[in-house]
């Protein structure tokens, strides 16, 4: 058997994880391109997803080169159940009528074929229960190899082919002798020949492929300022899975609720991350699932099922509201699971968690770059030290820290606050896509995080621009906050504050500092919205150029915070600060 042909443009980048598209630009447009091959990560390593995109882009190209008219049709012809029909149903049917035709003429000679065609028809059906399949088998082997299919022997995908191709052909047998056995209108009786021809009867029409309809919803998206561009690629290669998960080039409208709920609970019965998995990353998605469950690994969280449905669901309320589309159903309506809350809620640190970190060698003097976690003379004074402080006093997110510009610190009625900044065009965000200030507390203040930033004035020339953390770089996503954020969370394991997947993270600090409000400051959850900047929807909120709160008082409730029963003094140089009772 000739081995299956790879998918083209499918790169395995040596040295990466994630699948890459490469393509060569035809010798007329690369002075068009300014490139001579197009190479781009595809940002997964699950092969089944890369393919899908990898036939996505490559159509996209073709159209923009104008190598082909824009069409799904190209994806018909990869879906491997249509050729399982097709081979097995159709041209078995085809092959019977133009044998049927060399029959004699006479009823007695014509009776004595048609039972010839009854007697196949159980021989057949006696093979298929005995598992006895090598006829079909070989037919797969050969539509395999013709088609290019990534379908390997000894898989669940190769098996649920070579039986379709059985099944089709027993249909085709069982119709064919019903039709002139005096059933006129006979049809195939099989669910897999009935849902095959239902999914070829119903393709999409050039250029209303589901991820051709995603772009358009992606564009509006992004045009209203909904969705980032990190979160729409993100979205895209979950949408992309689905779609190999159904069938590329289908119809939007022939998408159903069963079929949704069956890809529902095939992602239950995935493990979290399970394309990282050596054992299931290269499997189709399916069978991933099946050796799952054999291997008795962990399911993955219902409300992380949610969040996969919740990508696929706003597609079709995009477009049902629009004329083309009006009235179509949504299929995810009623799939959600219900009542379900993550577990992992991310947990405050406790006084004693504060005490075991600010006493860690991190602030207390570690050995060396990479074991920070033990103890030595090297001292710290960059982002590992200073971006977890201000997390602390500030509540706010690792991201909105790690990015900031060195003019983001500033003084305005002699008080000196963090601006934490939403511009895009420099690569800042917020959660809430607003801008808000971040008073520094008195505790932060006394620790010397001013003079920092005065060093990391004087270090870059007076930039104000330049940024206050410069060691960080934005990861493969565009997000600043990776690199942090890994790192916090390995170190709270070093030092004993983290086990395993229990929640605790930099993103504690912000909830610690929340319950520090309350209970020390006394306040109520719309006042810490506003210090935490949560969105707080209000008519006048849109309106203005200050944000709602003044200085005063938001100085005010952050300085109540006294971190009551937390130890700082080892690392406050004026020991005249009153740090707490």
């Amino acid at each position: 058997m000739r081995s299956p042909r790879k998918t083209p443009y499918l790169w395995e980048r040596p040295n990466t994880d994630s699948f890459w598209f490469s393509r060569a630009v035809p010798k007329h447009l690369k002075i068009v391109e300014g490139r001579s091959v197009i190479q781009f990560s595809l940002g997964t390593t699950d092969r089944e997803e890369a393919k899908a995109l990898v036939r996505h882009h490559a159509a996209k190209f073709d159209i923009k080169w104008g190598l082909a008219a824009p069409t799904v049709r190209e994806s018909d012809a990869l879906d491997p159940s249509i050729h399982a029909i097709t081979v097995g149903y159709d041209r078995m049917m085809a092959a019977l009528e133009a044998d049927r035709r060399t029959w004699p003429d006479d009823d007695g000679s014509y009776v004595d074929q048609l039972n010839k065609r009854q007697n196949d028809a159980r021989k057949i059906n006696r093979r298929i229960a005995d598992g006895i399949l090598s006829q079909w088998e070989a037919m797969a082997d050969r539509v395999i190899a013709d088609k290019g299919f990534t379908i390997q022997r000894g898989s669940q995908e190769y098996a649920d082919f070579v039986r379709s191709l059985a099944h089709a052909s027993l249909d085709a047998l069982d119709t064919f002798n019903r039709k002139h056995g005096g059933e006129l209108n006979a049809a195939p009786r099989t669910s897999v020949v009935q849902e095959a021809k239902a999914k070829a009867a119903d393709k999409a029409a050039p250029g209303e492929g589901i991820m051709d309809l995603f772009e358009r919803w992606a564009a509006d998206a992004l045009a209203k300022n909904e969705k980032r561009e990190d979160t729409i690629n993100q979205d895209r290669k979950a949408i992309a899975q689905f779609v190999t998960f159904i069938g590329e080039g289908r119809s939007i409208r022939s998408i159903t609720p069963l079929e949704v709920a069956e890809y529902r609970d095939t992602l239950r019965d995935l493990p979290p991350k399970w394309m990282s998995n050596k054992q299931l990353k290269n499997l189709p998605i399916r069978e991933a699932a099946a050796k799952a469950r054999e291997m008795g690994l962990p399911c993955t969280a219902f409300t992380s099922v949610n969040k996969a449905l919740s990508t696929i669901s706003p597609l079709f309320k995009f477009l049902a509201a629009q004329p083309k589309w009006a009235g179509l159903r949504n299929p995810c309506d009623g799939l959600f699971h219900q009542k379900v809350k993550g577990k992992n809620r991310r947990p405050s640190f406790s006084t004693e968690h504060l005490n075991t970190i600010l006493k860690s060698p991190l602030f207390t003097g570690f050995l060396r770059e990479g074991k920070e976690h033990l103890p030595g003379n090297q001292h710290a004074d960059d982002w590992r030290k200073w971006i977890p402080l201000v997390c602390l006093f500030s509540g706010a997110r690792i991201g909105e820290i790690a990015q900031l510009r060195i003019g983001d610190v500033r003084q305005d009625h002699r008080m000196w606050f963090i601006r934490i900044r939403e511009n895009e065009a420099e690569g800042l965000q917020t959660k809430s896509r607003q801008d808000r200030p971040a008073l520094l507390h008195a505790i932060l203040e006394a620790m010397g995080f001013l003079s920092f930033h005065g060093r990391q004035l004087e270090r870059a020339g007076g930039d104000l621009r330049a940024p206050l953390f410069p060691e960080l770089q934005p990861n493969a996503r565009g997000q600043i906050s990776g690199e942090p954020s890994r790192w916090w969370r390995d170190y709270l394991s070093n030092i004993g504050v983290k086990n395993g997947a229990d929640g605790f993270g930099a993103h504690s600090f912000r909830h610690t500092l929340a319950d520090r409000l309350r209970v020390e400051a006394e306040l109520f959850d719309h006042n810490i919205a506003l210090i935490l900047g949560h969105s707080v929807p209000s008519t006048t909120g849109g309106y203005g150029a200050v944000a709602q709160g003044t200085a005063n008082m938001l100085k005010g409730w952050i300085d109540a915070v006294r971190f009551e029963g937390v130890d700082f003094s080892h690392l406050i140089g004026d020991r005249s600060v009153n740090i707490g009772d």
